[in-house]
């Protein structure tokens, strides 16, 4: 009769813990499926409940950790993917979150940091030099800020949003010839955009360039752009 209690005790132990990691694969899969959905606070009950079952589920912490990120809640999104980094650091995704969110509470230099280690792993991702280019920005190296942003421009030559920041960049030290070649490499690209021609017509007449200024928000105006006009009352007397 003991030995039939003991078989019993130890099937129902076997039960419970296969119950348990059954919840856990259960409630993580639903957390990634939300994720997918963008139901992130959704996704950050299920990833707790996770942890709940199993507290070193490094995944679960980053998962978590990007719920809290996309919500901007960053705190709480920097202790999660530290808590994923602890359990497994060789992360380079999980130090790329965490700098991005480090950027979110201007903890620049922190964030340098974070995007150092990912590139260190990955030495060609261009979204990687993207983000310590804004970190660069936030600690005023304007310079090294084009730098990375023209690494960025290299290893994804179609993606027009480092052009306007490589553009920004420039015109923080005062490139006023530098930032008009960027925009013209965007208005090249979208001619029809009059976005373009007013970040041009800003640059130039920042420059001292009135007249240049006055053409470029004339074309914006031209293209469909009313608030040109309202720059051209002011400025092109």
């Amino acid at each position: 009769m003991k030995h039939i209690f003991v078989f019993i005790v130890g099937f129902l132990f076997v039960l419970s813990v296969f119950g348990q990691q059954s919840d856990e694969k259960t409630f993580f899969k639903r957390g990634i499926k939300k994720l997918s959905k963008k139901d992130y606070a959704g996704a950050i009950k299920d990833f707790s409940n996770v942890l709940k079952f199993n507290a070193q589920s490094d995944a679960a912490y980053f998962n978590r950790g990007f719920a809290y990120q996309q919500l901007e809640k960053y705190p709480e999104a920097i202790q999660d993917y530290t808590s994923a980094l602890d359990l497994q650091p060789n992360n380079p995704d999980a130090y790329l979150n965490r700098g991005s969110s480090k950027l979110g509470l201007d903890d620049f230099f922190g964030a340098m940091n974070d995007f150092n280690i990912t590139l260190n792993a990955r030495p060609k991702d261009p979204f990687c030099y993207h983000q310590r280019a804004k970190a660069k920005m936030g600690l005023s190296d304007f310079r090294g800020a084009v730098e990375d942003i023209s690494i960025a421009m290299r290893l994804d030559p179609s993606n027009m949003d480092f052009v306007y920041e490589r553009a920004e960049a420039k015109l923080a030290f005062r490139d006023f010839a530098g930032a008009v070649q960027d925009v013209d490499l965007i208005i090249k690209k979208q001619p029809r955009s009059p976005v373009g021609y007013n970040i041009r017509a800003t640059i130039k007449y920042q420059a001292g360039d009135t007249n240049g200024a006055c053409l470029d928000w004339s074309k914006a105006g031209q293209l469909g752009d009313a608030m040109a006009y309202e720059k051209i009352k002011k400025h092109c007397r």
